[in-house]
């Protein structure tokens, strides 16, 4: 295992910052335009990948955060209409709820997803080729949480 060093802090440092930094950024632009934070637009797009709708633990393995964080998420999406919750029976568990998109809900999410992606855009994508991108992609997959051991490579001209 790699040790700790300043130069594994530093990195993890400017890390941290940078996608503080773009996190910001994204989210000023969809204030901005829509009046409407991040983090409420990412309730949005994880249930739109889950097929607009899921129970509220799938949603938040999905945004990978704890079910705790979503619940005042839930109550203002619902709130303002743009989404529902509803008790269903699955697998004979009665206490089950969805979470589902509203017709409302999807055609906010379509309209702010072009924000989101143009912001992305100029905020992180414009900046990598597709290395760097792979690269990115390694980095992740390295610090999963169920990862197994992986190796240290060098595959990216990288010591």
């Amino acid at each position: 295992m790699a040790r700790l060093d300043a130069h594994r802090i530093s990195a993890w440092r400017g890390l941290q910052a940078r996608v503080g930094e773009v996190e910001r950024a994204i989210d000023a632009a969809l204030r901005e335009e829509w009046d409407i934070p991040l983090n409420w637009f990412d309730v949005l797009a994880a249930l739109q990948r889950l097929g607009g709708k899921a129970r509220p633990s799938e949603v938040a393995e999905e945004m990978g955060m704890p079910l705790s964080s979503l619940t005042r998420r839930f109550d203002r999406l619902e709130e303002d209409g743009w989404v529902t919750r509803r008790r269903v029976t699955l697998k004979g568990d009665h206490r089950a709820v969805l979470v589902e998109l509203t017709r409302r809900g999807r055609n906010l999410w379509r309209a702010m997803n072009v924000t989101y992606r143009r912001a992305v855009q100029s905020e992180f994508a414009q900046h990598l080729d597709g290395a760097s991108v792979d690269v990115v992609h390694y980095v992740i997959d390295a610090l999963a949480p169920s990862r197994e051991e992986l190796p240290v490579v060098d595959d990216f001209g990288f010591d």
